[in-house]
């Protein structure tokens, strides 16, 4: 398949799922919780993050000639203090070099973190969870396994964590 296939392929689900993730609050503390202040404006924001991911991953260059293979690559990040990704590292997954540079690279041109609409975006910690795949097919294959996976993350999170799931 095409490498421009390819990337509209993996941009299907870039940032399908972007967690923020909070610390639990210590006793006494302001609390360090997240809450969503609007469910539509935070669509909206996942929906305009996703097309960021997926214009850095079309123009990511080292993508146009070495192919990333059929994974699944999970980025870490959180939000500096001017609104861009920071502190990018690549988690886990089957991908291989290229897809994890390609996923990384895609992260690190996020801009407006800080208009993510919850109460606490400072504390919050994000996962982008990007599939490169082929073919619709296999595509299906990787996001269903996707879903399983985080409905499993999901159940036995810890009660102090607080996850927003943006997208699916």
């Amino acid at each position: 398949m095409k490498t421009v296939a390819k990337i509209t392929a993996a941009a299907v689900c870039a940032a399908a799922f972007a967690l923020p993730l909070a610390a639990p609050a210590i006793a006494g503390e302001k609390s360090a919780d997240i809450v969503v202040r609007s469910a539509a404006a935070m669509e909206q924001w996942q929906a305009e993050t996703t097309k960021d991911i997926n214009r850095a991953l079309a123009r990511e260059p080292l993508a146009q000639k070495v192919h990333p293979n059929n994974s699944i690559v999970e980025v870490a990040f959180t939000m500096g203090e001017d609104g861009r990704a920071d502190n990018v590292v690549v988690l886990k997954g089957n991908g291989n070099w290229a897809a994890r540079r390609a996923a990384k690279y895609a992260v690190q041109r996020l801009d407006s973190l800080d208009q993510v609409p919850v109460s606490n975006p400072d504390n919050a910690r994000f996962l982008a969870q990007i599939v490169f795949a082929d073919d619709k097919q296999t595509h299906r294959q990787l996001t269903a396994q996707l879903r399983k996976s985080n409905a499993y993350r999901f159940a036995n999170a810890n009660n102090g964590e607080n996850v927003i799931l943006l997208g699916g």
